[in-house]
């Protein structure tokens, strides 16, 4: 079986950069799979989570907001946070959503209410998946 090249890139450093079955990630249209040879593709994703499938094991990230990008039988993932289940602080990131709520509670200008929905979507999707994935 044939598999596709993966890269998974955040400001900070090259967290993923090996061939894989499968790729599963939340776009702003809903959540898409990758397969191999998949048709050449560019779309914004949104904080959720990835499921990277190779040789029947499933591992499991965090993302944030970014861009996917399918070339030539490489998939291209730039994002703004990528992170496994066991690396999620649960209690600093519910902290962080309950400071994202209660900013939002305040009368804010267009660009401080971007960034502090931005932190609360990250911040739901990190605790998702933390909580999602507790067990194993």
């Amino acid at each position: 079986m044939s598999k596709l090249h993966l890269k998974v890139v955040t400001p900070e450093k090259q967290i993923f950069d090996e061939e894989v079955d499968e790729v599963v990630v939340t776009t702003v249209d809903g959540e898409i799979g990758i397969l191999p040879n998949h048709t050449n593709l560019m779309t914004p994703i949104k904080p959720g989570e990835m499921r990277i499938k190779n040789g029947g094991k499933t591992h499991i990230l965090a993302t944030g907001s970014g861009l996917l990008q399918m070339s030539d039988n490489t998939l291209s993932i730039m994002t703004d946070l990528a992170q496994e289940p066991a690396d999620i602080d649960e209690k600093a990131v519910e902290e962080a959503r309950r400071r994202a709520e209660q900013a939002l509670a305040q009368k804010l200008t267009a660009e401080e209410y971007a960034s502090t929905m931005a932190i609360l979507e990250k911040s739901l999707a990190q605790l998702q998946v933390k909580r999602r994935h507790r067990a194993r």
